[in-house]
């Protein structure tokens, strides 16, 4: 069975908004030229620190709804963003999933659907039960970047699961492998999510390719910038490790894949140089350009939280700075 999915541009719009100030999702969500005129359904009540995020919108004639999961924090100056690196790590335990005999995810995507189920929008509503309140003919797909890239699919396998009347889609951008082989075979032919899960992912962007294919993200960027012997030991490091541990990840859903575009390098460290080429191909911003989408109504930098367009932060160039915590729009 084929689903056809909601277009891109507003899906990783969704997705990316999910980054912004919780108490300005609604405000995003018009300001965003492929969102306007979705409403926001339920709104998780952000815990401290916010290590999971999510929320639910409608689009405007009401028969479908996104659910946008919040990839990692992106303040290294915050708890949250570390207790998200160990999500995304896939190292650890493997969690056995409950319905399959042999498919496990991650300890770290175990850890965080676990916190994703226990959100609660202000009223005390769960996520599930936000779901289970749409309308029977309202077609529901959940999306997310990065790390939230990683849990869609792992989430709309579990609300699958949980309601056999309701089977969402999910799309993923910029996700890591959840799971084993066993639990991939869970999205495939014969199962009630075949055909209704993509994998969106830009072919420069080396999160994407963990954690099947860590070592051809190897001279990644040709001719430059070149990661060196650093990036290489640590390429072959992590995969040693993959290897021993018998993990067996394996990517869920069809493949699409966006032609990422290489950038000259901006500064002369070779090292530097590489690390921000990856900060760069892995944005929201940077996928919606390849989706050509507009950008999202805020910024996000490396050691900054969320800012408006309008704010100074939001016009320095991708580097280490000083983090700003959510600023409200208008603020200077």
């Amino acid at each position: 069975m084929t689903f056809a999915s909601l277009d891109d541009r507003v899906l990783m719009t969704l997705a990316g908004i999910a980054y912004g100030d919780p108490g300005s999702i609604a405000t995003f969500l018009a300001e965003a030229e492929p969102t306007a005129g979705w409403d926001l359904v339920w709104l998780a009540a952000p815990p401290d620190p916010p290590v999971n995020f999510a929320y639910l919108a409608r689009d405007p004639s009401g028969g479908a709804a996104v659910l946008a999961i919040r990839g990692t924090y992106p303040d290294p100056f915050s708890s949250a963003y570390w207790d998200d690196g160990a999500e995304d790590s896939p190292f650890g335990d493997m969690m056995a999933w409950p319905s399959a005999p042999g498919a496990a995810i991650s300890a770290g995507t175990a850890r965080a659907l676990a916190t994703l189920l226990a959100l609660t929008d202000a009223s005390g509503t769960t996520l599930e039960a936000a779901v289970a309140a749409l309308p029977a003919g309202c077609a529901l797909t959940v999306t997310g970047h990065s790390l939230g890239g990683t849990l869609a699919p792992v989430l709309a396998l579990h609300l699958a699961e949980s309601d056999r009347h309701r089977v969402p889609a999910a799309t993923s951008y910029a996700g890591m492998t959840p799971g084993n082989q066993a639990f991939a075979a869970l999205f495939g032919p014969g199962t009630s999510l075949d055909g209704r899960v993509r994998r969106v992912f830009n072919t420069l962007d080396t999160v994407s390719y963990g954690w099947d294919r860590v070592l051809e993200t190897h001279s990644f960027y040709e001719p430059a910038p070149r990661g060196g012997p650093v990036v290489a030991a640590m390429l072959l490091v992590t995969q040693a490790r993959l290897t021993a541990g018998g993990y067996d990840f394996a990517p869920v859903g069809e493949a699409v894949a966006l032609d990422g575009v290489l950038r000259p390098p901006s500064v002369s460290c070779e090292l530097v140089a590489y690390v921000l080429e990856n900060l760069h191909q892995h944005m929201p911003d940077t996928y919606l350009a390849l989706l050509g989408a507009p950008p999202l109504p805020f910024s996000i930098g490396f050691g900054t939280q969320v800012v408006p367009r309008s704010h100074p932060a939001a016009a320095r160039p991708l580097s280490p700075h000083p983090p700003v915590v959510y600023v409200a729009p208008g603020a200077g």
